[in-house]
């Protein structure tokens, strides 16, 4: 009956997850800061959607190209993009950064 839930999941599926969340990471963070430096009132629900949107595309494009193959070499690099990206994140959300104007 659960057939569908494995006890593991396949390499393709985690190294496209790793890579669709390293790229909304950064559309995450390049979207909220132009969405609080231009419109400073309102719901954040748009901003949501569009994060979502990018993970759901990035993940279906990279599953799409890892499908059926070795993903052992591409492991590597999708955590290190992944980890680079949340640091980003972490460094671009702070609010020192929304402060500083030229």
């Amino acid at each position: 009956m659960f057939h569908v839930f494995r006890r593991h999941a396949d390499e393709s599926v985690a190294v496209s997850a790793l890579i669709a969340a390293s790229a909304s990471l950064h559309a995450a963070w390049i979207a909220n800061l132009a969405w609080f430096r231009f419109q400073n009132s309102g719901t954040s629900f748009p901003l949501y959607l569009f994060v979502a949107s990018v993970y759901a595309v990035t993940f279906a494009l990279a599953y799409v190209f890892c499908r059926r193959r070795d993903a052992s070499a591409l492991r590597d690099q999708a955590f290190h993009s992944f980890v680079v990206a949340a640091i980003i994140f972490v460094a671009m959300t702070l609010p020192i950064v929304y402060g500083f104007a030229v």
